[in-house]
């Protein structure tokens, strides 16, 4: 799958643009076709550079990080470009202090800092950038980089939050196969000769861990590459645009993952909507914006839907509803929103709410899995253990 981005017109001959993912510009255009959409242009978009994950995560908290100083700054009178040279000296993270200094001599040379800002998408996404030419235009710009500094740091909270939750899970479950390595490589072979006369005498379960054990000290080298071969083959599937977006979509229909999925795609969308509504956008472009700070793939598709139909008149809980991608309480008070004019304050208030829930979905969903890793833990170490004390039993039963 590759990203095109298209200019069309709509059936009452009004100009919408986006981006839309299909095998190639054929596709794309007839994709188009069924929406209802008619075609002006389909081009490729052209790969941005991408850095590691972690480089990137390091990167974003910087920008954020610098976005609330910025606002400061401008917010106590300081010139725009003063203001990105006082980041420039101040900001610790190398590549951005590179970045903003490109920025600043943009601004410097007369281009706007949106423009300017525009020019790095690796650090300065399309939202963040429409957000800015929002404020320009709206003559708001403090204001509208503290709104979005706000965001930002919400939406690294709860993935620092994600990433939490799991640590501990994987500790225990890597130190539950460290300990059941051990066992099968050290312990159990110790152990195999003082067996190795009884033979059908053993119990079977002691058979199967002294056969077991022979294998992966013969073949516990292969073993180990194919694990890793097929970890380099799962790893390399993740990084293909067709493979996550199904990923993501059986996520949402996952008995125990898909609220948990749903609320955090929730808390993303609302979250991004009410900081581009109140920096002053309209509902069309910040939803278009709003897809791109979402991270589940198959909710972002459905925003494409979504920005067509509120474009064409039809509104939001309507369109969302009719998606189903969002938590239901989510689509309820929208419309409420809708209805009463107050949607820029009832998205704000969803984002809390439903930032709220991933955490504590999450505390509980930890609170179940970590008693479940240990039993287990224990039953795997337990019944290696209890399988030599079994055999060691059988050999005294067959010296008498």
């Amino acid at each position: 799958m590759a990203l095109f981005a298209y200019r069309a017109l709509t059936a009452k001959g009004e100009r919408v643009s986006g981006e839309i993912e299909a095998p190639d510009a054929r596709a794309a255009v007839a994709r188009l076709q069924e929406r209802g959409l008619f075609p002006i242009t389909a081009e490729p978009v052209a790969p941005r550079a991408t850095l590691p994950i972690a480089g990137g995560r390091r990167l974003a908290r910087a920008v954020t990080e610098a976005t609330r100083e910025l606002a400061t700054l401008l917010g106590a009178g300081q010139a725009l470009a003063d203001a990105l040279g006082l980041l420039v000296e101040t900001t610790e993270h190398r590549r951005l202090r590179a970045i903003l200094a490109e920025v600043r001599q943009a601004v410097r040379a007369g281009k706007a800092l949106s423009e300017a800002l525009s020019a790095r998408p690796e650090a300065f996404p399309r939202a963040y950038v429409g957000l800015v030419r929002a404020g320009e235009a709206a003559g708001n710009l403090p204001d509208v980089l503290r709104a979005l500094a706000l965001q930002r740091e919400k939406s690294e909270q709860l993935e620092r939050k994600l990433v939490s939750a799991a640590i501990y899970p994987c500790v225990l479950l890597l130190a539950s196969l460290a300990a059941v390595a051990v066992l099968l490589l050290v312990v159990v072979p110790r152990f195999a000769p003082l067996f190795a006369q009884a033979g059908s005498a053993l119990p079977a379960s002691t058979r199967f861990v002294l056969a077991f054990a022979d294998f992966l000290g013969a073949r516990g080298d292969v073993l180990a590459l194919v694990l890793a071969f097929a970890l380099f083959l799962f790893l390399a599937a993740l990084r293909r645009p067709a493979v996550r977006a199904a990923i993501d979509a059986s996520l949402l229909r996952l008995p125990l993952f898909g609220k948990l999925t749903r609320e955090r795609a929730s808390a993303e969308a609302m979250r991004g909507l009410a900081t581009l509504l109140r920096g002053g956008l309209d509902l069309a472009s910040a939803l278009s914006l709003v897809r791109e700070m979402i991270t589940n793939r198959a909710v972002r598709a459905a925003f494409d839907d979504t920005v067509l139909a509120v474009r064409e008149g039809r509104p939001l809980w309507s369109a969302l509803a009719r998606a189903d991608v969002l938590a239901p309480l989510a689509v309820r008070l929208l419309r409420v929103g809708e209805e009463s004019g107050r949607l820029a304050a009832v998205t704000e208030y969803l984002a809390e709410a439903f930032e709220e829930r991933v955490a504590n979905r999450l505390a509980r969903l930890v609170a179940l899995v970590e008693p479940l890793l240990v039993v287990i833990s224990g039953l795997l170490v337990g019944g290696i253990v209890v399988s030599i004390l079994a055999a060691v039993i059988a050999v005294n039963d067959l010296a008498f």
